[in-house]
């Protein structure tokens, strides 16, 4: 049952104390995390809930970033997570521009304010005296976006999972409840040839001119509407001059779906083309992701307590399939959502920004359902 004066208890909390968010989304944005790099901002993260006074945060090898609180009495056991990492290079400015109600920087928003979040639930909760039941383990993952093929979610659920009954991950806008886990697969193919000059070996293999035909041909494969199932070429590499036949080339295919099954079926249908085209060929094919799905029911408890803690906050809750951390407790078997803060524009773009006024209820949201469901 929703306590609306907790709720109000919360926003007014958080809306007298926006500045400490802002300040520490700031700061978590401008220690830097590009992919396979999260170890720094693993680091301010542990050392943020030492000084909050979770006296146990470490920081392990995958990076992730830990710390427990336990309740006081019997109750569920609840994984909150955001991710550390960024799709940005470390050569990339991270530093953040104030306008106004606004900040800007690239991943401003995805995820450092769900970062920022995890620290100031903290504060929020000591400030306030707030007790629950049960157990919140606080997440820091490495390796959700890109290639990091939700390493670090895999790695707290290996460690935690058995001793897990709900999982809650931090990421997207507020009043997205993501309880969707779009799955997905993806290859990095090269082929090899002997090669050679372009006017002296003519009609030689060449590497590029395989590639070529291996996309025309997935470029017109026929995949279903519902559920929903898409591939794209991602990345293409290869070659060495103008006038010199590929020895070498390499591409990256991401194919995603609603469903297991049909991911399955369009990743043989990718295959049979690849091993077509690469007759005579040297090829190769590595499985660089593999992300896998899953899903709760729009009426499970899990999801409709989200839902109905936004209503009760004037916020109209919206779902849709997504690839989040929650995928990877989604396939065990674990109830799991993702929720967000506040709203950004430009997700993995250099010009990314948020607002900052949502970010009270944002944080009341996230705060009220852990305490809803450890009550």
């Amino acid at each position: 049952m929703i306590d609306n004066q907790l709720l109000e208890k919360l926003a007014v909390y958080y809306l007298e104390h926006l500045e400490d968010m802002v300040q520490e989304n700031i700061t978590v944005c401008e220690v830097a995390a590009p992919p396979f790099q999260e170890h720094a901002r693993a680091n301010y993260v542990a050392k943020r809930w030492r000084e909050l006074g979770l006296t146990d945060a470490f920081v392990d090898e995958t990076p992730n970033v830990y710390a427990d609180i336990r309740g006081q009495g019997d109750g569920p056991t609840i994984l909150v997570a955001a991710h550390l990492d960024t799709v940005f290079p470390a050569e990339t400015d991270v530093r953040v521009r104030r306008e106004g109600h606004e900040l800007h920087a690239p991943g401003v928003r995805d995820n450092s304010t769900a970062v920022a979040a995890l620290i100031q639930l903290v504060a929020g909760l000591r400030a306030l005296g707030l007790t629950f039941k049960g157990r919140l383990i606080l997440v820091g993952t490495a390796g959700e976006e890109g290639l990091g093929d939700l390493r670090g979610m895999k790695a707290a659920m290996a460690r935690f999972g058995q001793e897990v009954d709900m999982v809650v991950a931090v990421d997207g806008n507020l009043g997205s409840v993501i309880h969707e886990g779009i799955a997905s697969r993806r290859l990095q193919v090269s082929v090899t040839t002997g090669g050679g000059h372009s006017w002296g070996d003519f009609g030689v293999a060449s590497a590029i001119h395989a590639l070529g035909r291996m996309i025309a041909d997935i470029s017109h494969l026929e995949v279903p509407k519902q559920p929903r199932t898409t591939y794209n070429v991602g990345v293409i590499s290869g070659g060495t001059s103008i006038n010199t036949i590929a020895q070498q080339a390499e591409m990256f295919i991401d194919m995603r779906s609603t469903c297991s099954e049909s991911l399955a079926h369009l990743e043989q249908q990718v295959r049979s083309i690849l091993e077509l085209h690469a007759k005579g060929l040297n090829l190769q094919i590595e499985v660089v992701g593999d992300r896998p799905g899953g899903a709760l029911p729009s009426d499970h408890e899990l999801v409709q307590q989200a839902n109905e803690i936004l209503t009760a906050l004037g916020i109209s809750p919206s779902s849709a399939p997504s690839s989040t951390d929650a995928n990877v407790p989604l396939s065990q078997g674990v109830p799991a959502i993702c929720i967000g803060i506040t709203n950004g524009r430009g997700a993995h773009r250099l010009d990314e920004s948020l607002d900052i006024r949502p970010i009270p209820k944002g944080m009341a949201q996230l705060a009220g359902l852990l305490l809803t469901l450890l009550s």
